[in-house]
């Protein structure tokens, strides 16, 4: 039996209401249809609950249902990729800014140390790009991009080729004006995500 089914018989067998499971959960009552039709799927501690709940074992409520293991298999995969992405991010900050202090001149770099230096932070923004389109594609439930944030990050991809390879000709003013934009917006990729 399907995991959404298993639940909305173990309600009915009880005789609740979506509601009541809803406040005893403290959840809202939507999210309980939304499990009940696999719209979406539990955490595990809300799994836990509702093993507690109605009095099920967790073995049971899992019973052949692809769908809930294979959610919960790519949460763990999500949750493991979630330092690498923060890693590579913290990357790019450290590489912007050893950009920034170079172009400031309050940190000299040689030709060679610069071509270096630009190179891995390209190698960079590609792992992360492709890691986070990874991590997109085995989400459930995501709200695919709009047309918008999707011309925002191209921009931002230009935008910091631009700056590196302005830099690396020594066109110090271009190079810092397209960081500029650059990091205008990223600040906005940076809100927009805070806001959903």
């Amino acid at each position: 039996m399907k995991f959404g089914n298993h639940l909305k018989q173990e309600r009915l067998r009880r005789k609740f209401t979506q509601q009541k499971v809803a406040q005893d959960l403290n959840v809202s009552r939507q999210t309980i249809s939304s499990w009940e039709t696999e719209n979406s799927y539990p955490d595990i501690s809300s799994l836990i609950r509702l093993s507690d709940y109605y009095q099920v074992s967790l073995d049971q409520l899992l019973k052949e249902d692809t769908g809930m293991t294979e959610y919960l298999k790519k949460q763990e995969i999500l949750k493991s990729i979630r330092p690498i992405i923060w890693i590579l991010t913290t990357i790019d900050i450290l590489f912007l800014g050893f950009l920034i202090l170079s172009m400031a001149d309050i940190v000299e770099l040689t030709s060679l140390v610069s071509i270096i230096i630009v190179s891995m932070g390209l190698l960079n923004v590609i792992a992360m790009i492709t890691l986070v389109r990874f991590r997109n594609k085995i989400q459930i439930n995501v709200k695919p991009q709009t047309k918008h944030n999707k011309v925002i990050f191209i921009l931002a991809v230009i935008f910091f080729f631009g700056a590196a390879v302005f830099y690396s000709l020594n066109e110090y003013k271009l190079s810092g004006f397209c960081s500029g934009i650059l990091i205008g917006l990223l600040t906005i990729i940076i809100i927009k995500k805070r806001k959903k």
